[in-house]
């Protein structure tokens, strides 16, 4: 579901496209009594996709620079790559015994070693791009409305 070479949920040529996925995500991390997130996700959006499939359903995002993003999910329900990875093993809300009519993520575990989990962990950790996180800017940006703020300097206090 997340293809290279923009590790989201689209392929070549309609990288201008975007997927959604019906996961079953719970609406926090209790998995005894575990139930699904109210967020109605894009059946809340334009008339034309307020149909029963779109239920639950969100944008399939990039993971490059995953490890940088957490909490992770629409609603910020796991706060690691290692439970996100647990909740596909698991084979989604369905796996955590929510009752999820309509997803799209295959309802029975992965069978995931923890190696294998560990592995993925680490793929998704070698997308992030650090190359920017120490350099110094060469410029800061322009404000047509507000001449005081193009005053400023790199570095500088505000």
């Amino acid at each position: 579901c997340h293809f290279a070479p923009v590790f989201n949920g689209t392929v070549p040529p309609v990288y201008h496209e975007s997927e959604s996925e019906v996961l079953g995500i719970p609406a926090d991390t209790d998995t005894i009594m575990a139930k699904i997130d109210g967020d109605m996700g894009r059946a809340n959006g334009i008339l034309k996709e307020r149909a029963n499939i779109f239920e639950h359903s969100f944008k399939t995002p990039t993971v490059r620079n995953v490890a940088l993003t957490s909490p992770y999910m629409h609603n910020g329900v796991y706060q690691s790559l290692e439970e996100v990875i647990d909740f596909y093993n698991k084979g989604g809300g369905i796996g955590l015994g929510i009752e999820v009519p309509n997803q799209t993520l295959p309802e029975n575990s992965l069978g995931l070693s923890d190696n294998e989990k560990l592995d993925l962990v680490a793929f998704m950790n070698a997308l992030s791009d650090t190359t920017n996180m120490t350099a110094i800017p060469k410029a800061l940006p322009k404000f047509p409305k507000n001449l005081k703020l193009n005053d400023r300097v790199i570095g500088g206090e505000y």
